[in-house]
């Protein structure tokens, strides 16, 4: 039974799991927030600000954010030169040993890298990322199990609780002791 399902019945959720939900909601709603003040817009080195863009491997699309926030300022985004910082950032952002460290983080990639390295490691480190992010779901739901069960005064019931519990420990003892090793080669 997922977590979601079991919300649905009726059922707790552990303090684990609610602060894990709220966390999930705040970075969420915060990942789109890209926009420009006027008063940053009026004193933008568009250089610079590519180059940032690129450095962090941003959607290149978010020119157009600035230059939408910016019109509010009466300010012209100079295309030009953000394009210009923005390739130079890239360069930075797309050095293979920053590929895996953009995928165990979870970060959207935006696709902004030629480099086949890069694009190695990010899907390693993607797949360290879901691993993870599936543990702490796992975790959350026998978390929940745990407080059902000892709650459960119908014995049969308990009993599913139990089993439903040890099916999930079993893939949580799978995620944890992977039968691949997995190697990871960084050029300095």
């Amino acid at each position: 039974m997922s977590l979601i399902s079991n919300l649905e019945r009726g059922g707790s959720i552990s303090k684990y799991a609610k602060h894990g939900l709220l966390l999930g909601l705040v970075v969420t709603t915060m990942a789109g927030c890209a926009s420009m003040s006027p008063e940053e817009c009026k004193a933008a080195n568009w250089h610079q600000v590519g180059y940032q863009d690129g450095q962090q491997g941003e959607n290149p699309q978010i020119v157009n954010d600035y230059t939408e926030d910016c019109a509010e300022a009466k300010v012209v985004v100079d295309r030009i030169e953000w394009t210009k910082g923005f390739h130079e950032g890239t360069k930075v952002y797309c050095d293979p040993s920053n590929g895996y460290q953009v995928g165990v983080e979870g970060r959207e990639y935006y696709g902004v890298c030629e480099n086949p390295k890069f694009l190695k490691n990010y899907q390693m480190g993607k797949q360290e990322y879901q691993r993870q992010q599936r543990l702490n779901n796992l975790n959350a739901q026998i978390a929940s199990l745990d407080d059902q069960i000892s709650h459960e005064k119908d014995a049969k019931k308990a009993k599913q609780l139990r089993e439903q519990r040890k099916d999930l420990a079993h893939e949580r003892s799978q995620l944890l002791n992977p039968d691949v090793n997995m190697n990871i080669n960084f050029k300095f």
